[in-house]
């Protein structure tokens, strides 16, 4: 069996049917810092970007640069939480913020999930980590008050496990932090299941009541078999409609959606299903994901799955984008679709048009021009948990790992993230102009293969754009945050294999779906 890597994804050859495993993220070649042969390294990375789309490659939904996989830890004093904000400061004209706040608590684990969740329904632990949260908020006032408080986002994990007093508390604490938060964010957002809205009404028309636009509501399929495979326990295709219904009928300003394309035994005709029925429910906001199974999530340390890689995914993307757009939708980014004038992910667009985001709670992060950080490990764990209530509570936490960002890694995270609508001239405080020989052919290469339209200084994508937006993405990746990637998930993979070796022939199950190795 012969191996390839593309677009970052080490593929298994030669059938080319789709599965393939996280390996080094050697991207395309980046062109050296030089004009010289620029003509060359134009028409070499049209081509790779030509093969790559040719090829389908399907690469993980790029939401943060650098990304999570980059993070190592920092050196021992070197920064403090208002140090770093101090000097992101300096870099805005106009001071604004994105909040968001992690609730890591679940009532179970997802088998594609890999982000910051630990499995707890105690309300006695709940109790003391909204305390701890509050406390937190408190101690960094400062730094909420200097700034313009652009969105609020509650996420998880499962937040909607909480009861209405821990939002209450919150809420009450961000009023004692900035009195006007109701009146200036334009978006609070909390992450919900449809058991948390449909089975609970009274509860979640009081976080509505409290000041809640938005609600963020994992879906993923509306078909049985395919809602038992992402493990989602008793949250049946009823339960989900009833969800829809609810909050419709509470007055929920914006509820949020989603499906993912790529599980086992999903069919062009199960995908068609649960597209045509989310779009008759009509739901403000719909997100439509390829599946993304990482190293680190459940579903590849079993083996069950490895990182999908299946070109004829992009026909479900053509077919869900046709069907949202026909009943009224516009497209907002490459995954998410919404209703004009009410829908959208308002801190998603803000973040990666280079707004600041503060990050707190156990496993959250901070996104700022001079350090992107975490007040903690990597690795959820119940004693991380405990870890930070106690340090909250002492007033003790501190920036631990992250990435230190020079100006021409927040060039790159720009250009990863934002290539929607991007003005290349407000880059020039990070000195773009010193860079274009750098990024100049990736944008040529992209306008070349009909990704993007240049319009002046101005790059936006176009639809085949938004199609192949990640494609694109990787391309603009640095080469040391390439091999802190690799390193990452060569760890992961090697620490996979072991697991497995351990597991024996014994198939593990979770929600009745087969993950001996192989099965799928």
């Amino acid at each position: 069996m012969n191996w390839r890597v593309v677009a970052g994804y080490l593929v298994r050859t030669p059938d080319g049917a789709g599965r393939a495993t996280r390996g080094p993220i050697t991207g395309p070649e980046q062109p050296r810092s030089t004009t010289q042969g620029r003509p060359h390294v134009t028409s070499s990375l049209h081509q790779q970007l030509a093969d790559h789309i040719d090829q389908g490659v399907i690469p993980p939904y790029q939401y943060s640069y650098p990304p999570r996989s980059a993070y190592r830890p920092l050196p021992e004093g070197r920064w403090t939480v208002p140090g770093v904000w101090a000097a992101d400061l300096a870099n805005h004209q106009v001071p604004e913020l994105n909040l968001y706040l992690h609730v890591p608590f679940c009532d179970r684990k997802c088998g594609f999930c890999n982000l910051y969740t630990v499995i707890s329904t105690d309300e006695d632990v709940y109790d003391a980590y909204t305390e701890a949260l509050c406390t937190q908020i408190r101690d960094h006032a400062e730094i909420i008050r200097a700034r313009r408080l652009r969105t609020i986002y509650i996420g998880g994990g499962t937040p909607a496990l909480l009861r209405p007093r821990h939002f209450e508390q919150i809420f009450t604490t961000l009023g004692e932090v900035y009195p006007n938060w109701r009146s200036t964010a334009e978006e609070v957002a909390v992450e919900a299941t449809p058991s948390s809205i449909a089975d609970a009404p009274g509860e979640f028309k009081a976080l509505i009541d409290m000041g809640l636009t938005r609600a963020n509501v994992g879906i993923q399929s509306l078909v049985p078999r395919e809602i038992r495979e992402a493990g989602r326990g008793g949250e049946d295709e009823d339960v989900i409609r009833r969800a829809v219904h609810t909050a419709h009928e509470l007055g929920l300003p914006d509820l949020s959606t989603d499906l993912i394309m790529g599980f086992a035994g999903q069919t062009p005709e199960t995908w068609r299903q649960s597209v045509d029925e989310l779009a008759a429910l009509r739901p403000t906001t719909i997100s439509t994901y390829f599946l993304t199974v990482r190293p680190d999530a459940w579903f590849s340390k079993t083996g069950a799955y490895q990182y999908m890689w299946q070109p004829e995914l992009y026909e479900r993307y053509d077919y869900a984008r046709q069907v949202f757009l026909e009943h009224g939708y516009v497209q907002e980014g490459s995954v998410r679709y919404k209703k004009p004038g009410r829908g959208g992910y308002a801190q998603k667009v803000l973040t990666f048009h280079g707004v600041p985001l503060l990050g707190l709670g156990v496993g959250a992060r901070s996104y700022t021009s001079v350090l992107d950080y975490m007040c903690g490990s990597v690795k959820p764990s119940a004693a991380e948990v405990a870890d930070y209530i106690r340090k909250a509570r002492d007033h003790e936490l501190t920036p631990v790992t992250g990435f230190e960002l020079t100006p021409e890694e927040n060039l790159r995270k720009r250009l990863v993230l934002d290539t929607f609508d991007l003005d290349l001239s407000e880059l020039e405080r990070f000195g773009y102009r010193r860079h274009t020989a750098e990024f100049e052919p990736v944008l040529d290469a992209a306008e070349s293969n009909g990704l993007v339209h240049r319009l002046g200084d101005r790059v936006q994508l176009t639809p085949k754009g938004f199609k192949y937006r990640d494609v694109l993405s990787w391309m603009f990746y640095s080469g040391p945050v390439k091999d802190l990637d690799r390193e990452y998930y060569e760890n992961l993979h090697a620490a996979n294999r072991r697991a497995r070796k351990n597991m024996g022939a014994a198939p593990v199950r979770i929600t009745g779906v087969d993950l001996r190795e192989g099965a799928a």
